[in-house]
């Protein structure tokens, strides 16, 4: 059974956040990359998933997952597109870190956050690095290993959160390296780890809940 919930929950559930934001950071370039980050940062806030979405999906048809785009937008426009997609109590706090976020990886990395990646150590030293970012705590490090691990081999396998949680009720393994031989390719590793969150934080649609039963 496991084998076959494992198929359903990637068919089901197995969206990646940063695609639903129109993010790849599965890509690593700079701009997916750094997109990305900015959505690690909103999805980290206390807010709903779907509205950190929504809002990152809305900077990005603005133009704003750009670092120079950020840059040269004035604050309150910012803070205008925030309001408006969900981020009423967060807007001028998010606002900030957004800008101050891309000022940090332009001045300290030249706008490429691989050189964060490529100045070396293990997952936790890049993890520590990546906590630079203004916003961007320990929490939200983690989510952006979640996807950039598509690309980022230091971070390949990571599970963990709220789809170690849901793997363990599923009988699924909670161990990142098995789990990942279980799913059969990185991709669809990545998407199973956001499938489980998402049953986690959402819940199952009915097709994974009867496999999941059955």
């Amino acid at each position: 059974m496991g084998d076959t919930l494992i198929d359903v929950l990637i068919e089901e559930q197995g969206v990646l956040y940063s695609e639903d934001m129109g993010a790849e950071p599965g890509r690593d370039t700079p701009q997916e990359l750094f997109h990305w980050l900015v959505g690690a940062i909103m999805l980290s806030a206390r807010i709903s998933a779907a509205n950190a979405v929504r809002a990152a999906r809305a900077l990005r048809a603005a133009g704003l997952h750009k670092i120079d785009a950020i840059e040269e937008t004035d604050r309150a426009e910012l803070v205008r597109m925030l309001n408006e997609n969900g981020y009423a109590r967060y807007d001028e706090s998010t606002a900030d870190y957004i800008r101050d976020t891309a000022a940090w990886v332009r001045e300290e990395y030249g706008g490429d956050l691989r050189r964060l990646r490529d100045e070396g150590g293990d997952a936790d030293a890049v993890l520590k690095r990546l906590q630079g970012a203004k916003g961007l705590g320990p929490l939200g490090a983690r989510i952006f290993a979640r996807e950039a691990q598509l690309a980022w081999d230091v971070f390949y396998p990571t599970v963990d959160g709220p789809a170690v949680d849901q793997a363990r009720r599923f009988g699924l393994p909670e161990d990142a390296q098995a789990l990942a031989g279980k799913a059969g390719s990185r991709e669809r590793f990545v998407r199973l780890c956001a499938a489980l969150t998402r049953v986690a934080l959402d819940g199952p649609t009915r097709a994974v809940e009867r496999t999941a039963g059955g």
